[in-house]
């Protein structure tokens, strides 16, 4: 098999189409032998539920779902739409990840705080720099 090389199978596609695709998208060669030993090792789902559930002759529940998701490192909410615990619908009322807001600057964590005095901008401005290096002296061992 190759490994991704097929797109995505759409949501209304047989659960087991799609986790074949995403167990080969996920460098799972389904050819190997004792792949699906491996699987449910990887996964903790049992191996009769892995082999019913690669041949499509089978639903996962949510717990199984999210083994799956968590062993992926894929979203769950997927999953449980193409599983049939929810319906398609439910993807447009997922919340999206918002993008990160930008990192907050020293001046602003320090107003944050409430510090406005010098001095005590500079003693906790000298803790961070004094704790940062340590940091990376002990990383460095």
């Amino acid at each position: 098999m190759t490994n991704g090389s097929q797109p995505e199978p759409p949501i209304t596609a047989p659960f087991g189409d799609w986790l074949r695709w995403a167990l080969t998208h996920h460098g799972y060669d389904l050819d190997e032998r004792g792949i699906q030993r491996k699987i449910a090792d990887d996964t903790g789902i049992p191996p009769a539920t892995v082999s019913r559930l690669v041949r499509g002759t089978s639903q996962p529940d949510v717990a199984t779902c999210y083994a799956i998701g968590r062993t992926l490192r894929v979203r769950v909410m997927p999953i449980l739409v193409r599983a049939g615990h929810l319906p398609p619908e439910a993807l447009d009322r997922e919340p999206h990840a918002t993008e990160r807001p930008s990192p907050t600057t020293e001046e602003q964590a320090l107003t944050a705080l409430g510090l406005t005095n010098p001095d005590d901008r500079a003693a906790v401005r000298a803790m961070i720099n004094a704790l940062t290096a340590k940091q990376r002296r002990e990383g460095a061992n």
